[in-house]
Formats: C-alpha cells, sequence, structure tokens
C-alpha cells in the first residue's frame, strides 16, 4: 500500500495511499520555489515575514482571495448548470418529436415501419 518502507503505521499507510497526495506535495514543491524565487528562500529561512501579526495579516489576505476563488467558481458552476438544463429540456423536447415521427411511420404500411418499430422496441417504447 502507497509508498511506505514496511514501518509504518496502518494509519500512515492509509494517509500515504490518497489518490491525491501527490498532487499536494507537487503544489507543494510548486509554491516552494516560487516563494525561494520571490522571496529568496523558504518562509522559514528567508525573513520576509517580521511578525507573527504579519504572518497572520499576510494568510487572510490569502484566505480572502480563496474565497473570492470560491464565489466565483460557485457562480460558474451554477451558470453551468443552468446552461445544461436548458440543453437537457431542448433534447428532450426533440426526443419526443423524434418519438412522435418514430410512431407515425411505425404506424404506416412498408418496409421502413419495421426499423421503426424496432428502434421504438430498444427505447422500450414499443
Amino acid at each position: 500500500m502507497g509508498n511506505c518502507c514496511g514501518k509504518c503505521s496502518t494509519e500512515e499507510q492509509g494517509a500515504k495511499s490518497l489518490s491525491y497526495r501527490a498532487s499536494i506535495i507537487n503544489r507543494l514543491d510548486q509554491q516552494t520555489l516560487k516563494g525561494i524565487q520571490k522571496y529568496g528562500g523558504t518562509i522559514d529561512k528567508s525573513g520576509h515575514l517580521k511578525s507573527a501579526e504579519e504572518g497572520l495579516d499576510y494568510l487572510a489576505e490569502e484566505l480572502t482571495d480563496a474565497l473570492v476563488y470560491i464565489e466565483h467558481t460557485k457562480m460558474n458552476i451554477k451558470l453551468d448548470i443552468e446552461r445544461l438544463e436548458k440543453e437537457n429540456k431542448k433534447l428532450k423536447h426533440l426526443m419526443l418529436i423524434a418519438i412522435d415521427a418514430l410512431t407515425d411511420i411505425a404506424d404506416m404500411d412498408g418496409p421502413t415501419n419495421i426499423r421503426a418499430k424496432e428502434a421504438l422496441n430498444m427505447m422500450g417504447l414499443e
């Protein structure tokens, strides 16, 4: 399980086997590199945060940015749902028209009515 050396507890093995663990570690590595490039070192060594208050202010700014991203994403999801509901309504309408046409064709005489009946049967309508 995971990348464990055999000495890990079951809990540690479970934590290391999370499917999204690698993406979190990759993001941490990317952010660390970004911080080194911007501040000349990691947060514990660069000295750019002079006090606990400054660190908390910086965190508050980051969390505010996160709230903006959350609200923006919620709005986009809502718009996507509305768009998909409209498309679904349109497709249902088109399906009803197609079913009516197939039903009319199935009621006619001739070779095409067999195919129309088969199609209706496949849809569970005949």
